[in-house]
């Protein structure tokens, strides 16, 4: 009896892996963290296999079918290629942060919501279509919105803080990808009313430390003003951001009383997700890119097999002969 009881299996225990990997895949993130818990083999699988399998299946439906924003820029067979660790795998299933807009309300579509008004008053408006200006470009940034925000003669401005963890970008997340954070705006003027634009891009840290800052400024002359620009930067390697504000403001040039001034909309911050592939195994040879630094101070990139590359090594670097 005692040998019968030592040698039980849960009927779960029995199954391939490929089957574990394939019935957990279909559990929902949050749950599946405490499956990491039930035993060393979960954890491995769902380490390994699981939140990339998740990921994969479910960028086919997500988004009305139009999949994960994360993975936008990759066709979805080589979502389980990636170089990416588990986790970041759960922070895409569970809040899907990377190359979207994290930018609330970006063309005020909601009126003021998200946003904090940094004069003593608010002298801004909201048009549902430009007046005295073109329509807003058909492009991806304005989601189908039409309408912007409007400056007056006096100085308007407003900012929004975007912190990365409300979207599961964490301290780890951050540290382990350096993801580049893109920000961009779109403005114009009327076509009879010159007006001046100004946009500040700020990163913090946890401690609100200031990273880095960009600064954007433009004057745009009366009888001139009515074409859309977009205003755009790129902070690269941000290990340690933890949150950005972007502020903007605008005001007319000639003074006149009334919405004339600068016109605002499509604001966009965005952090893009690292493209980064596996070394794939194939007969257990894997084709390796190896870039070689000359002399000359020039680079020459050659193709190695894994056996050849580790026959080159035992060549220059003998094993020590043991007496």
């Amino acid at each position: 009896m005692m040998e019968v009881l030592k040698n039980h299996q849960e009927p779960f225990d029995l199954l391939p892996d490929e089957m574990v990997v394939n019935t957990l895949s279909f559990i929902d993130a949050d749950t599946l963290l405490n499956c990491r818990l039930v035993c060393k083999r979960w954890r491995e699988l769902i380490d390994a296999y699981v939140f990339q399998e998740k990921a994969s299946r479910e960028n086919e439906y997500v988004n009305n079918g139009r999949g994960y924003y994360s993975f936008s820029k990759i066709d979805s067979s080589n979502i389980r290629k990636l170089e990416l660790s588990w986790y970041v795998f759960y922070v895409i299933c569970k809040y899907d942060p990377f190359n979207r807009n994290l930018v609330k309300n970006h063309c005020g579509q909601n009126q003021y919501m998200h946003w904090s008004i940094t004069n003593d008053h608010n002298w801004w408006t909201i048009e549902e279509t430009p007046e005295g200006a073109p329509l807003l470009p058909d492009d991806p940034d304005f989601d189908g919105y039409t309408s912007c925000f409007v400056s007056t003669y006096r100085l308007c401005s407003k900012r929004q803080n975007i912190i990365f963890k409300n979207y599961g970008l964490n301290d780890i997340v951050m540290k382990a990808l350096q993801p580049e954070i893109s920000v961009s705006e779109w403005y114009t003027g009327r076509f009879d009313c010159g007006c001046k634009y100004a946009l500040r891009a700020t990163v913090h840290d946890r401690n609100d430390k200031l990273i880095e800052q960009h600064n954007y400024n433009d004057i745009l002359p009366q009888w001139e003003a009515n074409i859309w620009t977009k205003a755009s930067h790129s902070f690269k390697n941000q290990s340690n951001a933890s949150h950005l504000i972007l502020y903007h403001s605008g005001v007319d040039t000639q003074y006149w009383a009334g919405h004339y001034g600068t016109k605002i909309s499509g604001s966009v911050v965005k952090v893009l997700l690292p493209i980064k592939f596996k070394w794939i195994l194939t007969g257990n040879i894997v084709n390796i890119h190896i870039i070689m630094l000359m002399e000359n101070g020039q680079t020459t990139i050659t193709t190695q097999s894994s056996k050849e590359l580790l026959r080159d090594i035992e060549i220059y670097n003998p094993k020590p002969v043991i007496p």
